[in-house]
């Protein structure tokens, strides 16, 4: 088929779209047809669709408009809901990230909901020129996704990617960046900040997704894509796709920015990159190929600092016998440190003597085996001079090779090459830990040679 059978398919079908005239009518319609990955999957019988939803108490028939920089229950009530909406322009700023690629990848899920994350970031700190790029690739592959179809791991299910911002959080695309290709859940950048939702909802009830796009954000939603939408796509064409032809390609995943009554469509946010109109969106008629059979909303982006620093005064710092329950490491106010004997205890002062904060990674971890999975640190400058330690037990690594390795249900591990380091509880603790790692070039212990039975509580980690 050509371009010229094609456009008098749309004409008898009443398409909403055209190809451009620039397009030669000869072009063999093969050419526009080129594909682009999918990856979008139905979720599963019985899947969540919400969780953690807010409590919504506005009569149907009134409508709490956004405004910048006001909180929702106190934005002024209008009676009627405008006719467009679309979150390229309101109050005559841009509140979406630009558009990305997602490359030779089924990864489209992560990239709706990533993008989603980031335009509420932007419209909840009204700021919409905010510098905010998270990781879809961490995102996708620490959740062992792969690219390819065929793979059994290829895909993800829109719930389930919600729920992983809910429980672990994102980080940024500096942290772990992108390639379009299927990669390993290895981490070489740290970072004490990742974000997460409180929860997140759906709806699908059309009415309810316009109300959620004028009065809170834009939605994650996914359609069933036909060839007819890479030709649309590919070709540049004109107004609003309406399905018209071909076969069915498989699933993909958007980001809806905004609808428009008077064209009875919605405009949506690809990851196909920024083409077809410059910006890489696009409009798709109500009701066409399920991209309204349901849409998600998600809900209060937060920051999560992975940190967990207890200050003190060096200058009090003292060790006290207490006898076969070993040495204590105190401040006079609070338990620090308990060592195995008093070599121990005075190598354990004087290193903290040289620090102000007594710092952890992974103290509330709910692991059986939790003590595996808490890193320790002592931060901060003393200014008091150094006093040689009395036995020295350093490992010294390049903290340029060391990453943070997914090992599913077991955590993270970070490891430089085939020698393995630390354990951590999930992504966050991760790149935490990966923070304190990069900063040093040597991992240090004080007591790893006592004999106690809980011999773990009595040895002292430090970086150097």
């Amino acid at each position: 088929m050509n371009v010229k059978e094609f456009r008098k398919i749309l004409k008898s079908e009443k398409a909403g779209w055209s190809l451009p005239n620039d397009i030669p009518d000869e072009t063999d319609l093969a050419e526009l047809a080129r594909p682009f990955p999918l990856g979008a999957l139905t979720p599963l019988p019985g899947a969540m669709t919400a969780r953690f939803p807010r409590m919504r108490r506005v009569p149907e028939d009134s409508f709490a408009l956004w405004q910048p920089g006001m909180f929702r229950l106190v934005r002024p009530i209008v009676n009627a809901r405008p006719g467009s909406w679309d979150w390229r322009n309101v109050h005559g700023q841009n509140w979406i990230t630009p558009t990305k690629n997602q490359g030779g990848c089924g990864s489209c899920v992560s990239f709706a909901v990533a993008g989603a994350v980031e335009a509420h970031q932007r419209i909840e700190t009204n700021n919409a020129g905010l510098n905010f790029d998270l990781s879809e690739a961490a995102l996708f592959f620490a959740n062992n996704r792969q690219c390819l179809p065929g793979d059994p791991r290829y895909g993800w299910w829109v719930p389930n990617a919600l729920d992983y911002v809910v429980d672990e959080g994102v980080c940024f695309e500096a942290n772990y960046p992108y390639q379009g290709v299927n990669q390993t859940a290895q981490l070489v950048e740290g970072t004490e900040l990742t974000y997460k939702i409180t929860g997140y909802d759906s709806t699908s009830q059309q009415s309810l997704m316009k109300r959620w796009l004028c009065e809170e954000g834009p939605l994650v939603t996914n359609f069933t894509v036909y060839d007819d939408f890479f030709v649309y796509w590919n070709g540049g064409a004109n107004n609003v796709y309406t399905h018209t032809w071909g076969p069915v390609a498989g699933g993909h995943a958007v980001l809806t920015i905004g609808y428009d009554d008077a064209q009875s469509c919605w405009i949506c946010k690809n990851s196909w990159g920024p083409t077809h109109g410059n910006d890489g969106c696009f409009r798709i008629g109500y009701g066409q190929c399920g991209i309204d059979s349901r849409m998600y909303l998600v809900q209060d982006v937060y920051a999560v600092y992975t940190r967990d620093e207890l200050p003190y005064n060096p200058t009090k710092l003292r060790i006290v016998d207490e006898g076969a329950s070993g040495w204590l490491l105190t401040d006079g106010v609070s338990r620090m440190k308990m060592l195995n004997n008093k070599e121990d205890a005075r190598n354990a002062l004087r290193v903290a003597r040289r620090h102000t904060r007594h710092g952890f990674v992974g103290r509330d971890n709910p692991r059986s085996n939790r003590l595996d999975y808490i890193t320790e640190y002592w931060t901060g400058n003393s200014g008091l001079a150094h006093e040689p330690l009395t036995k020295v037990d350093c490992i010294p690594y390049n903290p340029t090779n060391v990453v943070a390795e997914d090992l599913d249900a077991k955590g993270w591990r970070l490891k430089e090459g085939s020698h393995w380091m630390l354990l951590a509880h999930d992504l966050n603790d991760a790149l935490a830990i990966l923070r304190v790692v990069e900063r040093h070039t040597r991992m240090c212990f004080i007591g790893r040679d006592n004999t106690r039975p809980n011999r773990k509580s009595y040895i002292m980690t430090y970086w150097e």
